[in-house]
């Protein structure tokens, strides 16, 4: 007879997936989606659940004649995030550090490019061994 104990497990792990998925969703529309306005979405959620020390890259386009919000959110467990928005070569558009629960940056965009999003969170001291996490989103607005 078989055992279902790694089917079970795959299971609960799949249900946790989505659980921590729609924690960030939920975060997402409650904290940083009202300071998108007046810029309209673009329609994308990007947001995951980061630790302490971590970082992420996220490529974004943007297209010429466009004006575009960026605004990037996170759980106040993580602290000040550390992002900047950068290009292939390494060239440096800007950077910021969120010093409270969100940033908007305002760009004018006179080229289309793609530009890489990075994003970095401090570290933490642990001295119970056990391992936090908090949401961190990016959205994208725009207009003419």
């Amino acid at each position: 007879m078989k055992s279902i104990g790694p089917y079970l497990l795959v299971i609960f792990l799949s249900s946790l997936c989505s659980q921590l998925s729609g924690q960030c969703k939920g975060f997402t529309k409650r904290n940083c989606l009202p300071a998108l306005s007046p810029y309209l979405s673009n329609g994308q959620l990007n947001a995951a659940q980061m630790s302490p020390g971590e970082s992420a890259e996220l490529k974004l386009n943007f297209n010429q004649g466009l004006s575009y919000r960026l605004v990037v959110c996170s759980d106040d467990y993580l602290g000040n995030v550390n992002y900047s928005l950068q290009d292939d070569e390494g060239t440096t558009y800007f950077q910021d550090t969120l010093n409270e629960r969100h940033s908007t940056k305002d760009i004018k965009v006179t080229q289309t490019k793609a530009l890489n999003l990075i994003l970095q969170t401090p570290p933490k001291e642990n001295t119970t061994g056990i391992t936090g996490s908090g949401c961190v989103s990016i959205l994208i607005g725009f207009k003419d």
